[in-house]
């Protein structure tokens, strides 16, 4: 990178140099432009380019779209040509949105090279004592003649006519002449755009907006085209008048500076453009000494979504929020980051008119180093999340990738995500868009441009590369959506299968007791309005037997099951006139669907078929003490045990009757952890941090973990995963957390591989955890609940739903 900065150096002294050079000659190519051409490609290496363009896969993916296929038939008579030396191919606009070619070669014995096959016809006319021949191939017309031994073809008669016109005096545009001085001839191609001739140039790709942008922000752009089948590296000068008024002035006495943009861009961003080198607003604005952007060190433009957003760093944060003052409205607060409602829409646009047609930015937020302008709370508050989730460009290997492709230091740094481009009505024309909005553009990712500016000129580089496989893989957590409801959340929100899609939806509870399902897209499917709070998690059921899924849960006084449309499930809901103390047990004992349901309030129990009548079988109807946790039911090789557990340290063993099975030797001083089956025996803890395990003949086993107070288990048939204050340990494995407030660890196994899961309520942080208790790559998420975890889309990437806020439901999705 450093050997091409000093190239791009020494060009651009050579480039200075020529202002005192005359004219080139007529010996020289350049001489035999057309004047008013809008781009011109000086070629070096004719085979080579056209190998190199044939064979680049970005340009196979584009190649069905209207544009590329207009510009390969405007120029097709071409294939037909052979130049042995440097050859110029330059596109002037002939009428309203019509371009024409002219191409420019030293004369050989071969230029031709055409077969006895192709369908041709030649004819000469005279034309001011000049022949133009006229080449007729599948209907397509090449007129040319010879000047000063150069061949001159064009796709128009018009400019070979002025060409002949004009021969006794050829002469080149003179900013083109100094650029083509300069241009490297290492390189295939060389490409030079006349900006303000592109008016109509630049709008077959781009939206009308980003064109008008375009023409004004420069006048000639030079680069060296190094083209390859997996990229495309464009690098060269972009240089302007001091006397006109383009964009590129402004960043005329600015410093390039390394570029902070990608920590705080998301990676749902569709691009951003950083202005790294910009110091204060915009130069030689009236309002510099005292403006509230006195400070800015960087500023950052962000596409997203359908808008924009704008962030700042500044010199000095207090005297920034000092002068911020007179333009707040209202003081707020999002996750313990400051938002503050403004009382002027336009600041952006006021201050920053030249560089970006800002939008209405209503709210300001302080994110760490940066102040964030947006027009809506939303997007503060999304750009809050995918900041607080590190996920930001800055950690993708396949961004980190191509910046460093690029110098650190910038004037102006763009960088746009090309899957999200493509769709983009801000960026591209909608013609355009249409022809390549079916194509995939997965591979590439990004695409990058970069100046650097230095006085009258700025370096510029352009770069598509095709993301290797290392770099593309990552374990990135984006943000899938957020849900809000009408109130705070009740309970854990938890994943259940949509059995039409066969894709997970999210069910939760608001304090109002209203039950909702949300979508895998986000959108609230149904609301429920229920008696109470749900106990516990909620269990799907096939009731019928059918493929049809249900959810079966207990509140305050019912046993409700509803259908997927949240619909009551005859002959249900039950009602009880004792309070359900704790939740629903589902057992189905030989995976029939034959359904039992155990309904627990205080030392009570009722057990129920799918049916809802009282199972006349199960003969235990009341315990001695109060049961503390919910029924369970273990299966140990072809045996089946119903577990309770009462508050006075006796633990039961049933048998399916409600026949004691198994009699405990001894009691249990229960920590209120339930019971699980861990390695073939009945296993919790007790008030002393012990393990404690039971096995089938009632002996009781106690194992010293040193487990302190308040500590909590979850267990399968062959993991242990305990939280005792910051220690979380997953099969003798020990992690150390930061002091909090944890939720009780939740072991999955999905995919063959063994998650846990825990969330610290203090710091609203969710952990994920492998076996070996290695914390998940980017992990923790912002989050304020326990959480579920599943594959909910089908896509091969797991997804985690947490509480966000007070009233909003987090899915995220693991890439």
């Amino acid at each position: 990178m450093r050997q091409l900065l000093v190239i791009l150096g020494i060009s651009c002294c050579l480039l200075q140099s020529c202002e005192k050079q005359k004219e080139v000659s007529t010996d020289q190519i350049i001489a035999y432009t057309p004047r008013q051409a809008t781009v011109v490609i000086k070629i070096n290496d004719f085979d080579r380019f056209k190998s190199e363009l044939i064979n680049n896969d970005f340009l196979k993916i584009i190649k069905k779209s209207t544009v590329h296929q207009e510009a390969n038939s405007l120029v097709s008579t071409l294939q037909y040509l052979h130049p042995k030396k440097t050859s110029l191919l330059a596109f002037n606009e002939i009428g309203k949105n019509k371009f024409e070619y002219t191409f420019v070669s030293k004369n050989n014995t071969n230029l031709f090279q055409l077969d006895s096959t192709v369908n041709r016809k030649m004819e000469t006319i005279a034309y001011e004592g000049a022949n133009i021949k006229i080449l007729t191939i599948n209907n397509k017309k090449l007129f040319s003649t010879s000047i000063n031994d150069y061949f001159i073809g064009s796709s128009s008669r018009l400019i070979i006519e002025n060409m002949i016109r004009n021969s006794g005096k050829m002469k080149a545009n003179p900013s083109l002449e100094k650029l083509y001085l300069v241009a490297q001839n290492n390189s295939a191609a060389n490409i030079f755009v006349n900006h303000k001739k592109g008016q109509d140039f630049f709008p077959n790709v781009l939206s009308e907006t980003i064109s008008k942008h375009l023409v004004n922000f420069n006048d000639w752009t030079s680069v060296d085209a190094s083209i390859a089948q997996d990229y495309i590296k464009l690098n060269g000068l972009a240089v302007t008048k001091d006397s006109t008024n383009n964009t590129l002035n402004v960043f005329k006495y600015t410093t390039p500076r390394n570029s902070l943009a990608a920590e705080i861009v998301p990676l749902n961003a569709t691009y951003y453009i950083s202005y790294p080198g910009l110091q204060g607003n915009e130069p030689k604005k009236s309002q510099l000494t005292d403006s509230l952007f006195n400070g800015t060190t960087e500023m950052i433009e962000m596409g997203l979504k359908d808008t924009k957003l704008f962030a700042f760093q500044v010199e000095d944060n207090l005297d920034f929020e000092d002068r911020l003052q007179k333009y707040v409205k209202e003081k707020k607060n999002f996750r313990d980051y400051n938002v503050w409602e403004l009382n002027q829409e336009n600041i952006i646009e006021l201050h920053f008119s030249k560089i970006t047609k800002g939008i209405n930015t209503n709210f300001v937020a302080k994110i760490d180093d940066f102040y964030v302008f947006a027009e809506n709370e939303n997007l503060i508050e999304d750009l809050i999340s995918y900041y607080q989730n590190s996920a930001t460009l800055s950690q993708l290997p396949s961004y980190r990738n191509l910046r460093n492709e690029l110098a650190d230091e910038s004037t102006i740094l763009a960088i746009g995500n090309l899957e999200r481009l493509k769709n983009s009505d801000a960026i591209l024309n909608e013609e355009f868009k249409k022809t390549i909005s079916d194509k995939s553009f997965d591979d590439y990712k990004f695409i990058a441009f970069q100046y650097i500016a230095e006085g009258d000129f700025a370096h510029f580089h352009a770069l598509l590369k095709k993301a290797s496989t290392s770099t593309v893989q990552s374990n990135i957590i984006t943000q899938m959506f957020t849900t809000t409801l009408d109130n705070d959340i009740a309970t854990q929100p938890q994943f259940v299968l949509n059995h039409y899609t066969k894709k997970k939806e999210i069910v939760v509870q608001d304090v109002d007791n209203n039950l909702y399902l949300i979508g895998t897209d986000g959108k609230v499917l149904w609301k429920k309005k229920l008696d109470s709070k749900i106990n516990g998690d909620i269990t799907q059921i096939d009731l019928y037997r059918n493929g049809r899924l249900q959810l079966a849960f207990t509140t305050k006084n019912r046993f409700r099951v509803v259908d997927r449309n949240g619909e009551d499930v005859s002959p249900f809901p039950l009602d009880f006139s004792n309070e359900i103390t704790q939740p629903l047990a589902v057992f189905d004992y030989s995976i029939t669907k034959d359904y039992r349901f155990v309904v627990i309030m205080g030392k009570k129990i009722k057990m129920y078929d799918r049916n809802g009548q009282i199972v006349d079988g199960f003969i235990l109807k009341e315990t001695e003490n109060t049961i503390i946790n919910k029924a369970k039911h273990i299966r140990i090789g072809n045996k089946d045990y119903i577990i309770l557990q009462e508050k006075d340290g006796k633990l039961d063993i049933l048998h399916r009757t409600g026949d004691l099975r198994v009699r405990v030797k001894g009691s249990i001083d229960f920590s209120g952890n339930e019971v699980y089956l861990y390695d073939r025996k009945f296993t919790t803890t007790n008030t002393s941090g012990d393990l404690i395990q039971v096995d089938q003949n009632g002996g009781l086993n106690k194992i010293e973990l040193g487990l302190k107070d308040n500590h909590l288990i979850d267990a399968t048939v062959n993991t242990l995963a305990t939280i005792s204050e910051n220690k979380l340990t997953i099969n003798g494995n020990e992690a150390t957390l930061d002091f909090g407030i944890y939720t009780q660890p939740k072991i999955f196994y999905i995919g063959d591989k063994i998650y846990v899961s825990t969330t610290d309520k203090q710091t609203h942080k969710v952990y994920l955890f492998d076996s070996n208790a290695k914390m998940i790559e980017n992990f923790p998420v912002y989050g304020d609940s326990a959480v579920d975890l599943d594959d909910i889309d089908n896509d091969k990437n797991l997804e985690i739903v947490t509480v966000g806020d007070k009233n909003s439901v987090i899915c995220y999705k693991l890439n």
